[in-house]
């Protein structure tokens, strides 16, 4: 769920104390992300108790490193998601498996993004998925960007999105494999 303007600017003051090692800024950072944070890690690893671990490893690494938070480079919200999301892969690869009900697809797209070496990589990468994404109708785009990029379940994106179960599930399924053809060509 993208964060609405007073909201994000109210994460832009957080993190700017955070950065100051403010302790009650870092807690209602906390409180007012980890359920977001907290669903992308769940959607990637799929278990609650490593979703959990991911969390707790993020937000250590984000009160060590919000002094280097550019907001010229993104929103709060994205840089909180990307550390997270970072975690988790790393975790999955820890691991040594694709977590269950994961396909190639979605193995293939994570690693696309996660496996860039240098921040001009990710750049460039994310710049591809992008241009990809583009391509997507605006309801089957909105379904694969809030399931990956915000952790939605099937079921919560077809309440948001208004739309049967299966459709949502159809729009996923087909868009990651549009996403994957696209990113290959």
């Amino acid at each position: 769920m993208p964060v609405e303007s007073k909201d994000e600017a109210e994460l832009f003051r957080l993190m700017r104390r955070v950065g100051q090692r403010d302790h009650a800024a870092f807690q209602d950072l906390y409180r007012v992300t980890a359920p977001q944070l907290f669903a992308i890690g769940l959607r990637i690893l799929k278990q609650r108790e490593l979703a959990e671990d991911v969390l707790q490893e993020s937000f250590i690494s984000i009160w060590e490193r919000a002094v280097d938070y550019d907001s010229v480079r993104g929103t709060p919200m994205s840089w909180l998601a990307t550390i997270v999301r970072h975690r988790a892969i790393d975790a999955l690869r820890r691991l040594g498996a694709r977590p269950e009900g994961w396909s190639e697809t979605d193995e293939a797209l994570v690693n696309l993004v996660a496996g860039a070496d240098s921040a001009s990589d990710r750049r460039m990468v994310l710049g591809a998925l992008g241009r990809c994404l583009d391509q997507l109708e605006p309801k089957p785009r909105d379904a694969v960007v809030y399931a990956y990029a915000y952790g939605y379940t099937h079921e919560e994106l077809a309440e948001r999105l208004k739309a049967p179960l299966g459709t949502v599930k159809s729009w996923i399924r087909r868009s990651l494999e549009r996403l994957k053809a696209c990113l290959d060509g």
